[in-house]
């Protein structure tokens, strides 16, 4: 049985390179993740369960290359987590243009909700790469430039 808690928050941010300064090489993004939820207590494991989603040849896809991963606490009632992708390259016609995610919740008693940002059975948090605005080239491979504030959308599915 899962239940979902409404007392929280998430936020993300995102930056993007260009890997080599030549004509549309391979985009990666590094993404930060974070949820804060005063009402948990001491001793809860969270979990981030997340894929990616864009287009394929203008065929609109979710939830690819999915992953669980467990996340660290970052101060009191806050856990976040960096995660990296490619998020398309010169020689595919597919790119990633959202992040899919829900966080796992486990309680000390063992009892585990999914935080997704609404009641949906199937639902979850999209957090938006088209608000990197900058992707700037790198050829070392470093990420460079600020992170940018992306927008987190409650995905409803039934």
């Amino acid at each position: 049985m899962s239940s979902t808690a409404l007392a929280s928050e998430t936020w993300v941010q995102g930056r993007a390179v260009l890997h080599a300064c030549v004509y549309a090489s391979a985009y990666e993004a590094q993404l930060e993740l974070n949820y804060r939820n005063y009402s948990l207590p001491w001793g809860t494991s969270v979990y981030l369960i997340h894929g990616w989603g864009g287009l394929n040849s203008f065929v609109p896809f979710d939830w690819e290359n999915t992953q669980t991963i467990e996340v660290s606490a970052s101060a009191p009632y806050t856990w976040s987590t960096t995660v990296t992708s490619i998020i398309s390259n010169r020689t595919s016609p597919k790119w990633y243009e959202h992040f899919d995610f829900v966080w796992k919740v486990v309680l000390p008693n063992g009892h585990e909700f999914y935080e997704k940002g609404n009641g949906s059975t199937w639902g979850y948090y999209a957090a938006s790469l088209l608000d990197i605005t900058e992707r700037p080239c790198t050829s070392d491979g470093n990420f460079v430039g600020p992170y940018y504030p992306l927008s987190v959308t409650s995905i409803e599915k039934w």
